[in-house]
Parts: C-alpha cells; sequence; structure tokens
C-alpha cells in the first residue's frame, strides 16, 4: 500500500535524521568542552544542542510509535477474542490519528505566531517550534498506515 510505504520510508528518513542530531549534539557538546577548558566558550553550542535535542524527541516519537514501542497497557484489551482486540487496537489508532491531526493544527497556528529569534543563534524561534506539527504530520501518516495495516489484517 502507498501509505505503508510512504510510512516505512519516512520511519527510515527519521532514523537517519535522528542519528546526525544525536551525532551533531555529541560534537557541540565536545567541542564546548575543549572550548571551555583551553579557549573561550561557545556562545552557540548549549543552544544548539537543546533544539537539536527537541527536533530529535520530537522525530524520535515518531518512530517510536511506527515500531510499536510506546507504552502501552493492555491488561484490559487483553481480557477480550483477538478479534474484539483488532477492533480496540484500530479504535486507538484513530483516536491517535484524530489527537496528530489537532496537534498538527494548533502546532502550525502557535509556530505563526512566533516572531522572536534565538537567543545566541540567529535562526526565528518558529522554526524550531515547527518540530511539533512536522512531527505531527509524520504520526498522521503512521497512524493511517497503522490502521490500514490492521483492518488488511483482519482481512485475511
Amino acid at each position: 500500500m502507498l501509505v505503508s510505504k510512504l510510512s516505512n520510508m519516512l520511519d527510515k528518513i527519521c532514523g537517519v535524521l535522528i542519528a546526525v542530531m544525536l551525532g551533531l549534539m555529541v560534537i557541540f557538546t565536545i567541542a564546548q568542552v575543549v572550548c571551555r577548558t583551553w579557549f573561550t566558550a561557545l556562545s552557540w553550542s548549549e543552544e544548539a544542542t537543546r533544539f537539536l535535542l527537541i527536533w530529535s524527541t520530537f522525530i524520535g516519537a515518531a518512530c517510536v510509535y511506527r515500531h510499536s514501542g510506546n507504552i502501552a497497557i493492555t491488561v484490559i484489551q487483553n481480557l477480550f477474542p483477538e478479534s474484539m482486540q483488532r477492533f480496540i487496537r484500530i479504535m486507538i489508532h484513530v483516536i491517535c490519528f484524530v489527537l496528530f491531526c489537532v496537534l498538527c493544527y494548533y502546532g502550525f497556528l502557535y509556530c505563526g505566531r512566533q516572531v522572536r529569534t534565538a537567543a545566541a543563534i540567529p535562526i526565528k524561534m518558529k522554526y524550531i517550534y515547527m518540530c511539533l506539527p512536522v512531527s505531527m504530520i509524520i504520526l498522521v501518516i503512521h497512524s493511517s498506515a497503522m490502521i490500514l495495516e490492521e483492518i488488511n489484517s483482519r482481512c485475511q
């Protein structure tokens, strides 16, 4: 299916992005320690590391959701027969889909209101806050794919 392929492709891209962001955080932190110890402290490294952490957290949440790695309490769900469990999983993904859509909408509204610039790096804060709607778009695609995959597994 097209949605599943798109979801899988986005998952791989997100995985690479997270690895790059984590690598940059390590490099920036090491550079800050070295410069603070032997030279003059870098004015931008802490802020850049914080922004990379924020983005990697939101993108990472999308990867975790796609692989069903989030915390789930399935005690009640497991009391039902398998066919009902599938229905419950579908409904959970539908609820998540709606939540992600709402968060995406309000995330874009919030980003549009941001006019501040970061303290140490000359970048508009709206680009930092864009992690919310961007990750929610990815999560909408992932939840759509998971709904369709669950429906297709139900039909088989």
